[in-house]
């Protein structure tokens, strides 16, 4: 473990992470510089409070004279791991660490840690769910709100600290030890950070690194790209499927989710009785149940919060209906993949609604449900044409320039029974702040409708 109190530190971003991530350091007695790349920071009032503190504060860029007597150059997520600043630190043998490796350090009790490309808000969210409602000490942090640097200092042995990860979050981590992984899917996305899928890949099984036998590694059998990840790992491995009857794991046979683990057979409930739709969601499902049984939550416990939960915000979130048309927020859909499994849990007749700043990945891999489902695509944002370039022939396409007016088109397109869907495949950073703004709005035009 690293010690940080009296070393001097240089944070890397101005974001929630970054800041939450300075404050704690501060109060561990480390001196700390943070810097932003932005003029106009949007977290101006917590950085003047972080100089109240103590901190040096600098804005407009990340110039190589910082360095300069640094001792830990700690990085946000949404810092690139190439940057001049960072290459230097690396030839001057300064340690550069991700934000989580920082938090774990004054982390007390067990981390579960969820990864992969889609479904880590929901199963994160429900993970949390089920061990709260089970009365344990639970603190839900990571890329799902509070970053994990703000709930640290708030853990006890009792306390269980459930994190969704990313990928850019593992990048750079040492000793961080989730006691159990939890490996949703690996499928392409960030092509536009990483040099390819593999690189990418590679930095989502950082996760496993740290592990030992005593640790679990949950994993999805049914993504290939995941189940082959577990042939590297030290500790014990869950399997969960959904397709497939497992000698051991969760899944599912005759319509019931049936956990095996530790040679103990559990029936855990209908699939018919989860309220969160689509079979991603029964994925997910399947990986926090596992987490659930290991965590020995009572079994009547978990049945409950699996009955009663809902799903998350800007996550197949059911808006409103109008005119027996279903307006469906989907805006943390910032992936090809994530449309794919939107698509999957509607029936045909969808207004389809896409677009954003482009990650690097091709929408291609959209042709088959787009021709089947779709019965018009609206697009909108940086990558629109590059959208209706890949998928543009196989329905009808139109083009406009805010989400306002591809809500108020949407309304003119559909009939009733349709399903007008916002699912993006792509960032938000070209028109919104993020994709929670981009949800907000989406919601907003759809209720003055």
């Amino acid at each position: 473990m690293f010690v940080f109190s009296g070393k001097r530190v240089l944070i890397l971003g101005a974001a929630r992470s970054g800041i939450a991530c300075a404050s704690l350091l501060l109060q561990n007695g480390a001196h700390v510089t943070i810097s932003d790349n932005s003029a106009k920071p949007l977290l101006q009032k917590e950085l003047a409070h972080l100089r109240s503190k103590g901190a040096i504060v600098k804005t407009g860029g990340h110039p190589l004279s910082l360095l300069s007597g640094i001792d830990y150059v700690i990085i946000s997520p949404g810092i690139r791991s190439d940057l001049a600043i960072l290459q230097k630190a690396r030839l001057h043998k300064i340690r550069v660490l991700s934000e989580i490796e920082v938090a774990y350090t004054y982390i007390s009790g067990p981390v579960i840690g969820i990864t992969g490309t889609n479904g880590k808000t929901t199963t994160t969210s429900l993970v949390g769910e089920i061990f709260r409602q089970a009365g344990r000490k639970t603190l839900v942090c990571g890329n799902i709100g509070l970053p994990i640097s703000a709930i640290a200092a708030k853990t006890d042995k009792r306390s269980i600290v459930i994190a969704e990860i990313s990928s850019f979050q593992l990048e750079n981590i040492v000793d961080f030890r989730p006691h159990i992984s939890v490996m949703l899917n690996i499928t392409p996305d960030h092509l536009d950070r990483y040099p390819g899928f593999a690189a990418y890949a590679m930095a989502k099984k950082q996760i496993y690194r740290n592990q030992e036998q005593d640790d679990y590694a949950v994993i999805n059998y049914d993504d290939l790209v995941s189940r082959k990840s577990a042939g590297r790992v030290r500790a014990k491995v869950v399997f969960f499927s959904r397709k497939k009857i497992l000698a051991a794991g969760v899944f599912v046979k005759d319509g019931i989710i049936i956990a095996k683990i530790g040679g103990r057979l559990q029936k855990i409930i209908k699939i018919a009785e989860l309220r969160i739709p689509g079979p991603h969601n029964l994925e997910n499902a399947l990986a926090a149940i596992a987490c659930g049984v290991l965590g020995k939550i009572a079994l009547p416990s978990m049945k409950k919060t699996l009955k009663t939960f809902h799903g998350v915000e800007h996550r197949l979130e059911q808006v409103k209906t109008v005119g027996e048309v279903q307006y469906i927020n989907d805006s943390k859909a910032t992936n090809v993949d994530s449309v794919v499994k939107a698509l999957e849990s509607f029936e045909d007749n969808i207004i389809l609604i896409a677009g954003g700043r482009d990650k690097g990945s091709p929408y291609l891999p959209l042709a088959r449900l787009v021709r089947q489902k779709v019965k018009a695509l609206i697009v909108l944002g940086e990558a629109k044409n590059k959208i209706k370039k890949e998928l543009g022939s196989l329905t009808k396409t139109f083009t406009v320039k805010s989400l306002a007016e591809a809500v108020k088109l949407g309304q003119q397109l559909a009939a009733p029974g349709d399903t007008v869907l916002l699912s993006p495949a792509c960032a938000s950073f070209d028109m919104f702040r993020n994709y929670e703004e981009r949800g907000r709005v989406f919601k907003e035009e759809v209720k003055k409708l």
